[in-house]
């Protein structure tokens, strides 16, 4: 009996018999399994790619059109399926991987379930064309979960897996997915972290019919990071504790991100995540870098089969450790080891600090304990009194000079130092100059920065994230004194520059501006703009400033509405009583 015909017999039973619980038809469970497995095309190419390392390629060639939506194929010079299992390759729960349950806890494969191509095949038009050495090469076609057909056909070793109009025969599906152009963003991300972490494979990338991306085979490691990251901070680190293996490429210090999605993990080749080992990753660089900004990281953790498990989520995305504190220890104990073993050289003098002293007992430093409900006005800045008045509350310029409050210098040449009654007060210079701009810059119907004509346009490669940032946000970073075009592939020309960041590292300030712009857009675009602009603008720390220019900062500061954060939520101000200070000289 046909399929067709077994399940209009199943049905035609069921409308004849009392019965309320039944077996689902195999193509109606089969596109119910897809939902788990292949929720997105990037699902569709994380599948396919991880078969193809089952299946020992060494060379991976990854095609999609129009974000996955209408074609993703992925060839590769494996070895190849015989002629008698080529039609069992979609059947569910076919898999070469595993006999027994047993064998799910000692995996050294990717694939085990035998479930991807049974889900894939089931919402596409499909067709898979594959040869062993010294087989025949075949063809099989299926379209939406029909009945497969097997032909002869011509390829060289290895599979190719073709997949077109995905999801077609599943509109409500589809409406679910986001524009191709967001589709794609996330299969090339998946690629990328992919070849991080398996950096001995070449693959390449073709969207919409040009290369998109090329990894050579057998690079090592931290030059696969060098070229995804687009970061030369980087140092290489390996490290082995009983059954505990990692390897990794970690950013110094000085590189500090905005988001944490710059930390990818794998477990045993396997891209993953778990937010315990990305807390590992952040907590060795606590008190190095500033809370709210990330490192870079590719961590690649090899660990014993029989310690974990991965058969915890349908996509494979997750993994479930037996010493989950002990694996969170080794990992940051590797990275602290290696933060720690830094000089001036590795990463730069200005930003090296003594990170023998990053221990808890060995930081002897005063904390400012900000609550940003619990604010103080003006006046009590100077007064020290208690007061319920909110830090918004405006206090006339005269009753501000009224106070003889005392300049007493500036500290690292960087925090401004003032006195009064029985308590000082410390001011980051820049950020009180940044708040002063921001409350400026927004009062102002239009705001025009310093920006200068580049005799020679400068040419910059920017990441897909970076580009979109760039596009979005042109009129922002227009008025900001930009003048730029696209120059083809990852390449755009820039012909006006703002001229605060022109004695700095053009291509690193242009970056951050990217994506501190991201990140602020929330507040929308152009509060997000008066941010970036007052914070670029702003007197940096370490400027030595005189007498009259402190004293005049902190008047200017005084003025605004908020002088006691800047646009980020940083406390601009802390404050100290004369006792507090003289008790640690034991008065």
């Amino acid at each position: 009996m046909s399929t067709d015909a077994k399940n209009i017999w199943q049905w035609g039973y069921l409308l004849n018999n009392s019965s309320e619980i039944f077996q689902l038809p195999g193509d109606v469970s089969n596109k119910i399994a897809a939902g788990e497995v292949v929720e997105r095309p990037v699902n569709v190419v994380k599948e396919l790619v991880e078969n193809a390392v089952d299946a020992s390629a060494e060379k991976i060639t990854v095609e999609i059109a129009e974000g996955g939506l209408s074609l993703i194929k992925v060839q590769d010079d494996g070895k190849g399926i015989v002629p008698d299992d080529i039609e069992k390759s979609i059947d569910r729960f076919a898999t070469s991987k595993i006999s027994d349950i047993n064998d799910v806890y000692e995996l050294s494969s990717f694939g085990f379930r035998g479930e991807a191509l049974a889900a894939i095949s089931s919402v596409c038009d499909f067709s898979l064309i594959s040869k062993r050495k010294e087989y025949d090469c075949l063809e099989l076609k299926s379209s939406f979960g029909g009945p497969p057909v097997v032909k002869p056909a011509a390829g060289t070793e290895g599979t190719v897996v073709t997949v077109k109009n995905l999801f077609g025969n599943l509109p409500a599906r589809r409406k679910f997915l986001k524009s191709p152009n967001a589709e794609q963003r996330e299969i090339v991300k998946f690629i990328r972290h992919f070849m991080l972490t398996n950096y001995h494979l070449s693959l390449r990338l073709i969207v919409d019919e040009m290369e998109y991306l090329f990894f050579p085979k057998n690079e090592s490691m931290i030059d696969r990071a060098v070229k995804i990251f687009k970061e030369k901070k980087l140092v290489h680190l390996t490290n082995k504790y009983e059954n505990l293996n990692i390897e990794a490429v970690i950013s110094t210090p000085e590189v500090q991100k905005f988001r944490r999605d710059n930390i990818v993990l794998s477990v045993n080749g396997r891209v993953v995540k778990d937010n315990m080992l990305t807390q590992s990753v952040i907590q060795a660089y606590k008190r190095l870098i500033p809370e709210g900004k990330f490192p870079l990281a590719a961590i690649r953790l090899n660990i014993s089969p029989s310690d974990m498990d991965v058969n915890v989520h349908p996509a494979k995305l997750f993994v479930k450790f037996l010493n989950s504190g002990e694996i969170f220890s080794f990992v940051y104990d590797s990275i602290l080891e290696k933060l720690e073993s830094l000089t001036p050289d590795n990463y730069g003098a200005d930003n090296y600090e003594n990170l023998k002293k990053t221990s808890e007992t060995k930081i002897k430093s005063f904390q400012y304990s900000y609550n940003p409900e619990e604010q103080v006005s003006v006046t009590d800045f100077l007064t020290a009194a208690d007061s319920s008045a909110g830090a918004d509350e405006s206090v006339e310029m005269e009753e501000v000079y009224g106070y003889d409050f005392r300049i007493t210098g500036q500290l690292f040449n960087t925090v401004i130092i003032c006195e009064f009654d029985d308590f000082f007060y410390m001011i980051d210079q820049h950020i009180a100059h940044e708040r002063i701009l921001y409350e400026k810059y927004k009062a102002e119907s239009h705001v025009d920065t310093a920006s200068v004509v580049l005799s020679e346009p400068l040419v910059v490669d920017l990441d897909e994230d970076e580009r979109e940032i760039l596009i979005n946000n042109k009129n922002v970073l227009c008025d900001f004194g930009f003048d730029f075009e696209s120059f083809g592939g990852e390449t755009v020309k820039f012909n006006k520059l703002p001229s605060e960041i022109l004695n700095k590292d053009v291509v690193s300030e242009i970056k951050n501006i990217l994506e501190e712009t991201s990140r602020l857009s929330k507040r929308g675009l152009k509060d997000s703009s008066l941010v970036v602009m007052s914070c670029k603008s702003a007197i940096k720390a370490g400027e030595k400033l005189s007498g009259y220019e402190m004293s005049h900062l902190v008047n200017e500061l005084l003025k605004t509405k908020n002088p006691f954060t800047c646009p980020h939520g940083r406390p601009i101000i802390v404050k100290q009583s004369k006792e507090e200070l003289f008790k640690n000289f034991h008065r």
